[in-house]
């Protein structure tokens, strides 16, 4: 036993150098190139992204912009609309759906009446009845417009509408 113990010290020494031996080996010349290659990697990687967002908030003010120009067109065709539907109201008190007047001028059909009024009356007309809760089909047969010009004044109100509520959201955040 005491010869064991003699020897047991320097091997133990002997082991715990040859592990510190290894573990310098594992690490490289130069343990800190791993990192900084990584490093790297992730910085350009940070870099990219830096560049897709602003990219993006670019076409978005872009986007804002086109549709902010929409609207403004939109909105003067809505308010020609309206005042020519005054216009018309005043020659005509009777809505296109009711029965006309002994004393007003008769028309073949609905459709004919409606011709009367210029696009924007129409599309005040569309959407005052798409604010009622008629369907696509039963106004532009009540008009006599096409269902495609139909649907297409309903999804222009809506865009209209999602980007007001959009800005009011956006406006919400900077406030907040």
């Amino acid at each position: 036993m005491p010869t064991i113990m003699t020897w047991m010290s320097p091997t133990l020494d002997v082991v715990a150098v040859a592990l510190l031996a290894v573990v310098l080996w594992r690490l490289g010349r130069e343990p800190g190139t791993a990192w900084n290659e990584r490093e790297a990697r992730l910085q350009a990687i940070f870099e990219e992204l830096r560049g897709l967002v602003a990219q993006s908030e670019g076409l978005a003010r872009d986007l804002d912009a086109r549709l902010a120009v929409r609207e403004e067109r939109f909105n003067a065709l809505v308010a020609e609309g309206r005042a020519v539907a005054e216009a018309a109201k005043a020659l005509a008190p009777v809505e296109l759906n009711e029965e006309w007047p002994a004393d007003a001028p008769r028309m073949e059909t609905k459709a004919q009446a409606a011709s009367e009024l210029d696009s924007t009356a129409l599309a005040a007309r569309i959407e005052a009845l798409a604010e009622a809760g008629r369907t696509v089909e039963e106004i532009a047969r009540r008009l006599g417009a096409p269902a495609a010009e139909v649907r297409l004044v309903i999804g222009l109100k809506a865009a209209r509408a999602a980007r007001m509520r959009a800005g009011v959201a956006r406006q919400e955040r900077a406030h907040a």
